[in-house]
Protein backbone atom coordinates (compact mmCIF):
# COMPACT_ATOMS: atom_id res chain seq x y z
CA UNK A 1 0.00 0.00 0.00
CA UNK A 2 1.34 3.41 -0.92
CA UNK A 3 1.23 6.71 0.93
CA UNK A 4 1.44 10.20 -0.57
CA UNK A 5 4.03 12.54 0.92
CA UNK A 6 5.65 15.84 -0.01
CA UNK A 7 8.86 15.89 -2.01
CA UNK A 8 12.13 16.00 -0.07
CA UNK A 9 15.63 16.38 -1.47
CA UNK A 10 16.68 12.92 -0.33
CA UNK A 11 14.15 11.50 -2.82
CA UNK A 12 15.87 13.15 -5.80
CA UNK A 13 17.92 10.16 -6.97
CA UNK A 14 14.97 7.76 -6.83
CA UNK A 15 12.66 10.30 -8.51
CA UNK A 16 15.22 10.61 -11.33
CA UNK A 17 15.11 6.83 -11.78
CA UNK A 18 11.32 6.97 -11.88
CA UNK A 19 11.38 9.73 -14.51
CA UNK A 20 13.73 7.67 -16.65
CA UNK A 21 11.27 4.78 -16.49
CA UNK A 22 8.34 7.05 -17.33
CA UNK A 23 10.08 8.72 -20.28
CA UNK A 24 12.34 6.11 -21.94
CA UNK A 25 13.30 8.47 -24.78
CA UNK A 26 14.67 11.10 -22.39
CA UNK A 27 17.32 11.08 -19.69
CA UNK A 28 17.22 12.68 -16.26
CA UNK A 29 19.92 12.97 -13.60
CA UNK A 30 19.69 13.56 -9.88
CA UNK A 31 21.01 17.08 -10.55
CA UNK A 32 18.07 17.69 -12.91
CA UNK A 33 15.59 16.90 -10.15
CA UNK A 34 17.38 18.94 -7.48
CA UNK A 35 17.83 21.92 -9.83
CA UNK A 36 14.15 22.02 -10.72
CA UNK A 37 12.84 21.52 -7.18
CA UNK A 38 14.68 22.71 -4.10
CA UNK A 39 17.00 25.01 -6.08
CA UNK A 40 14.05 26.76 -7.69
CA UNK A 41 13.22 29.87 -5.60
CA UNK A 42 9.57 29.25 -6.50
CA UNK A 43 9.61 25.72 -5.05
CA UNK A 44 6.51 25.05 -2.96
CA UNK A 45 6.41 21.72 -1.07
CA UNK A 46 2.64 21.99 -0.74
CA UNK A 47 2.39 21.51 -4.53
CA UNK A 48 4.40 18.26 -4.45
CA UNK A 49 2.84 14.82 -4.22
CA UNK A 50 5.03 11.70 -4.12
CA UNK A 51 3.53 8.22 -3.83
CA UNK A 52 5.82 6.00 -1.77
CA UNK A 53 5.56 2.22 -1.50
CA UNK A 54 8.01 0.33 0.69
CA UNK A 55 10.26 3.39 0.71
CA UNK A 56 10.37 3.67 -3.10
CA UNK A 57 8.55 6.33 -5.16
CA UNK A 58 6.07 4.84 -7.62
CA UNK A 59 4.59 8.14 -8.76
CA UNK A 60 5.00 11.88 -8.36
CA UNK A 61 3.42 15.11 -9.50
CA UNK A 62 5.08 18.43 -8.79
CA UNK A 63 3.29 21.68 -9.49
CA UNK A 64 4.84 25.12 -9.82
CA UNK A 65 3.86 28.77 -9.88
CA UNK A 66 5.86 31.94 -10.46
CA UNK A 67 5.53 33.19 -6.91
CA UNK A 68 8.99 34.66 -6.29
CA UNK A 69 11.29 34.71 -9.33
CA UNK A 70 11.71 36.25 -11.77
CA UNK A 71 9.90 39.13 -10.14
CA UNK A 72 8.96 40.51 -13.57
CA UNK A 73 6.96 37.33 -14.32
CA UNK A 74 5.17 36.72 -11.02
CA UNK A 75 1.49 36.04 -11.68
CA UNK A 76 -1.57 34.54 -10.01
CA UNK A 77 -3.21 33.09 -13.12
CA UNK A 78 -0.88 30.60 -14.82
CA UNK A 79 0.59 27.48 -13.22
CA UNK A 80 2.64 24.50 -14.32
CA UNK A 81 2.93 20.79 -13.81
CA UNK A 82 6.70 20.79 -13.61
CA UNK A 83 7.32 17.08 -13.12
CA UNK A 84 5.12 14.03 -13.54
CA UNK A 85 6.33 10.46 -13.23
CA UNK A 86 4.58 7.17 -12.74
CA UNK A 87 5.75 3.56 -12.58
CA UNK A 88 4.64 1.88 -15.84
CA UNK A 89 2.44 -0.63 -14.01
CA UNK A 90 0.68 2.20 -12.16
CA UNK A 91 -0.36 4.40 -15.09
CA UNK A 92 -3.86 2.94 -15.29
CA UNK A 93 -4.25 1.97 -11.63
CA UNK A 94 -5.85 5.25 -10.59
CA UNK A 95 -2.69 6.54 -8.90
CA UNK A 96 -1.69 8.76 -11.83
CA UNK A 97 -5.16 10.32 -11.87
CA UNK A 98 -5.01 10.92 -8.13
CA UNK A 99 -1.61 12.63 -8.28
CA UNK A 100 -2.57 14.95 -11.14
CA UNK A 101 -5.90 15.75 -9.53
CA UNK A 102 -4.23 16.73 -6.27
CA UNK A 103 -1.98 19.23 -8.02
CA UNK A 104 -4.87 20.66 -10.04
CA UNK A 105 -7.17 20.89 -7.01
CA UNK A 106 -4.57 22.75 -4.98
CA UNK A 107 -4.01 25.21 -7.81
CA UNK A 108 -7.74 25.75 -8.36
CA UNK A 109 -8.20 26.52 -4.67
CA UNK A 110 -5.57 29.23 -5.06
CA UNK A 111 -7.39 30.73 -8.03
CA UNK A 112 -5.10 29.73 -10.90
CA UNK A 113 -6.81 29.66 -14.28
CA UNK A 114 -4.71 27.18 -16.24
CA UNK A 115 -1.88 24.68 -15.96
CA UNK A 116 0.84 23.77 -18.49
CA UNK A 117 3.02 20.69 -18.77
CA UNK A 118 6.03 20.85 -18.39
CA UNK A 119 7.76 23.95 -19.78
CA UNK A 120 8.44 25.95 -16.60
CA UNK A 121 11.12 28.14 -18.19
CA UNK A 122 14.30 28.45 -16.16
CA UNK A 123 13.55 25.41 -14.03
CA UNK A 124 12.28 22.68 -16.35
CA UNK A 125 13.55 19.16 -16.95
CA UNK A 126 11.72 18.70 -20.25
CA UNK A 127 10.41 21.49 -22.50
CA UNK A 128 7.20 19.49 -22.93
CA UNK A 129 6.10 15.87 -23.24
CA UNK A 130 8.18 13.81 -25.67
CA UNK A 131 5.94 12.85 -28.59
CA UNK A 132 7.32 9.30 -28.44
CA UNK A 133 5.96 8.86 -24.90
CA UNK A 134 2.57 7.97 -26.33
CA UNK A 135 1.08 6.39 -23.20
CA UNK A 136 1.83 9.52 -21.16
CA UNK A 137 0.49 11.80 -23.88
CA UNK A 138 -2.72 9.81 -24.14
CA UNK A 139 -3.09 9.98 -20.36
CA UNK A 140 -2.82 13.79 -20.38
CA UNK A 141 -5.25 14.11 -23.28
CA UNK A 142 -7.78 12.00 -21.39
CA UNK A 143 -7.31 14.31 -18.40
CA UNK A 144 -8.42 17.30 -20.48
CA UNK A 145 -5.05 18.67 -21.62
CA UNK A 146 -4.54 19.83 -25.19
CA UNK A 147 -1.57 20.87 -27.29
CA UNK A 148 -0.83 24.59 -27.30
CA UNK A 149 2.70 24.55 -28.74
CA UNK A 150 5.55 22.28 -29.72
CA UNK A 151 9.32 22.43 -29.74
CA UNK A 152 12.34 20.26 -30.48
CA UNK A 153 15.72 19.50 -28.95
CA UNK A 154 18.79 18.64 -31.02
CA UNK A 155 21.37 16.11 -29.86
CA UNK A 156 24.77 16.86 -31.39
CA UNK A 157 27.66 14.40 -31.76
CA UNK A 158 30.93 16.28 -31.21
CA UNK A 159 33.16 13.40 -32.32
CA UNK A 160 35.45 14.80 -35.00
CA UNK A 161 33.91 18.26 -34.60
CA UNK A 162 35.94 21.27 -35.69
CA UNK A 163 35.17 24.85 -36.63
CA UNK A 164 34.72 25.13 -40.43
CA UNK A 165 37.19 27.28 -42.33
CA UNK A 166 34.39 29.60 -43.51
CA UNK A 167 33.44 30.31 -39.90
CA UNK A 168 37.08 30.94 -38.99
CA UNK A 169 37.36 33.36 -41.90
CA UNK A 170 34.20 35.14 -40.75
CA UNK A 171 35.59 35.45 -37.23
CA UNK A 172 38.80 36.93 -38.63
CA UNK A 173 36.81 39.42 -40.72
CA UNK A 174 34.88 40.44 -37.62
CA UNK A 175 38.14 40.75 -35.64
CA UNK A 176 39.46 43.23 -38.18
CA UNK A 177 36.27 45.23 -37.69
CA UNK A 178 36.68 45.22 -33.91
CA UNK A 179 34.66 42.21 -32.69
CA UNK A 180 36.39 39.91 -30.22
CA UNK A 181 35.26 36.70 -28.55
CA UNK A 182 36.31 35.67 -25.07
CA UNK A 183 35.38 33.80 -21.89
CA UNK A 184 34.70 36.47 -19.27
CA UNK A 185 36.00 36.60 -15.73
CA UNK A 186 33.67 35.65 -12.89
CA UNK A 187 33.77 39.24 -11.66
CA UNK A 188 31.82 40.27 -14.78
CA UNK A 189 28.78 38.14 -13.93
CA UNK A 190 26.46 40.94 -12.82
CA UNK A 191 27.35 43.23 -15.72
CA UNK A 192 26.73 40.52 -18.29
CA UNK A 193 23.54 39.30 -16.60
CA UNK A 194 22.26 42.88 -16.59
CA UNK A 195 22.91 43.18 -20.34
CA UNK A 196 20.98 39.97 -20.95
CA UNK A 197 18.13 41.14 -18.71
CA UNK A 198 17.78 44.36 -20.67
CA UNK A 199 18.02 42.65 -24.08
CA UNK A 200 16.48 39.22 -23.59
CA UNK A 201 14.52 39.21 -20.34
CA UNK A 202 14.75 37.67 -16.87
CA UNK A 203 14.72 33.94 -17.76
CA UNK A 204 17.80 34.13 -19.97
CA UNK A 205 19.45 36.45 -17.44
CA UNK A 206 18.98 33.73 -14.81
CA UNK A 207 20.50 31.12 -17.13
CA UNK A 208 23.44 33.45 -17.70
CA UNK A 209 24.01 33.71 -13.96
CA UNK A 210 23.89 29.91 -13.72
CA UNK A 211 26.64 29.62 -16.34
CA UNK A 212 29.03 31.43 -13.99
CA UNK A 213 28.91 28.59 -11.45
CA UNK A 214 31.54 26.81 -13.55
CA UNK A 215 35.25 27.47 -13.47
CA UNK A 216 35.98 28.82 -16.01
CA UNK A 217 32.51 30.31 -16.56
CA UNK A 218 30.31 28.54 -19.07
CA UNK A 219 29.91 31.47 -21.40
CA UNK A 220 31.55 33.09 -24.42
CA UNK A 221 30.80 36.74 -25.11
CA UNK A 222 31.21 38.75 -28.29
CA UNK A 223 32.29 42.38 -27.83
CA UNK A 224 32.73 45.30 -30.16
CA UNK A 225 34.31 48.52 -28.98
CA UNK A 226 33.91 47.34 -25.40
CA UNK A 227 30.18 46.62 -25.75
CA UNK A 228 28.56 43.20 -25.60
CA UNK A 229 26.97 42.27 -28.92
CA UNK A 230 26.23 38.60 -28.26
CA UNK A 231 26.91 35.59 -26.09
CA UNK A 232 26.63 31.82 -25.99
CA UNK A 233 26.06 29.73 -22.87
CA UNK A 234 27.81 26.49 -21.92
CA UNK A 235 26.28 24.05 -19.41
CA UNK A 236 24.08 26.78 -17.97
CA UNK A 237 21.25 24.62 -16.61
CA UNK A 238 22.31 21.06 -17.47
CA UNK A 239 25.97 20.22 -17.92
CA UNK A 240 25.51 18.87 -21.46
CA UNK A 241 23.35 21.76 -22.72
CA UNK A 242 24.69 24.01 -25.46
CA UNK A 243 23.26 27.51 -25.63
CA UNK A 244 21.18 29.53 -25.85
CA UNK A 245 23.02 31.76 -28.32
CA UNK A 246 21.84 35.37 -28.28
CA UNK A 247 22.94 38.40 -30.27
CA UNK A 248 21.98 42.05 -30.30
CA UNK A 249 20.10 43.39 -33.30
CA UNK A 250 19.76 39.87 -34.72
CA UNK A 251 23.31 39.78 -36.11
CA UNK A 252 23.28 36.35 -37.74
CA UNK A 253 27.03 36.28 -38.49
CA UNK A 254 27.97 36.86 -34.86
CA UNK A 255 25.46 34.18 -33.88
CA UNK A 256 27.07 31.69 -36.27
CA UNK A 257 30.55 32.29 -34.90
CA UNK A 258 29.28 32.00 -31.32
CA UNK A 259 27.50 28.73 -32.10
CA UNK A 260 30.64 27.07 -33.41
CA UNK A 261 32.92 28.52 -30.76
CA UNK A 262 30.60 27.31 -27.98
CA UNK A 263 30.43 23.82 -29.53
CA UNK A 264 34.22 23.75 -29.84
CA UNK A 265 34.67 24.88 -26.24
CA UNK A 266 32.33 22.13 -25.06
CA UNK A 267 34.35 19.57 -27.00
CA UNK A 268 37.53 20.87 -25.34
CA UNK A 269 35.82 20.51 -21.95
CA UNK A 270 35.30 16.83 -22.66
CA UNK A 271 31.76 16.54 -23.98
CA UNK A 272 31.20 14.00 -26.75
CA UNK A 273 27.47 14.72 -27.10
CA UNK A 274 25.57 17.89 -26.27
CA UNK A 275 21.94 18.94 -26.35
CA UNK A 276 20.47 22.16 -27.71
CA UNK A 277 17.20 22.65 -25.85
CA UNK A 278 14.27 24.19 -27.75
CA UNK A 279 16.46 24.36 -30.84
CA UNK A 280 13.55 24.72 -33.24
CA UNK A 281 12.80 28.17 -31.82
CA UNK A 282 15.79 29.62 -33.72
CA UNK A 283 16.87 28.69 -37.28
CA UNK A 284 20.47 29.38 -36.23
CA UNK A 285 20.95 25.91 -34.72
CA UNK A 286 19.98 23.94 -37.83
CA UNK A 287 23.37 24.59 -39.43
CA UNK A 288 25.40 22.77 -36.76
CA UNK A 289 26.78 19.48 -38.17
CA UNK A 290 26.24 15.99 -36.74
CA UNK A 291 22.69 16.41 -35.47
CA UNK A 292 22.13 12.77 -34.56
CA UNK A 293 18.75 13.03 -32.88
CA UNK A 294 15.77 15.38 -32.98
CA UNK A 295 13.52 15.12 -29.93
CA UNK A 296 10.01 16.44 -30.47
CA UNK A 297 7.97 17.75 -27.53
CA UNK A 298 4.34 18.78 -27.18
CA UNK A 299 3.49 21.55 -24.73
CA UNK A 300 0.13 20.85 -23.16
CA UNK A 301 -2.28 23.06 -21.28
CA UNK A 302 -5.55 22.67 -19.38
CA UNK A 303 -8.12 25.25 -18.37
CA UNK A 304 -8.75 24.95 -14.63
CA UNK A 305 -11.85 27.13 -14.67
CA UNK A 306 -14.10 24.70 -16.54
Amino acid sequence: MYEIVSFEENQAASIARLLNMTYPYDSVTTWSVIRTTVLDPNFDPSLTFVAMEDGIPIGCAIGATRSKEPKELINKEHAWLKLFAIAPDQLHSGLADRLISQVESELMERGYKDIRATDFAGWYVFPGINSRSEDILQFFLRKGYSKVAETTDYVIDLAGFSIPSLVKEEEERQRREGTVYRIPDKSEKETIASWVLNNNGPILSFETIMSFRHDPPGIIIAEKEGNIVGLGLISALETNWLGPIVVSENDQKIGEVLLYKVAWEMKLRGFDRVLISRASESPLYAQIPNIIKVKHYLILSKNLEL
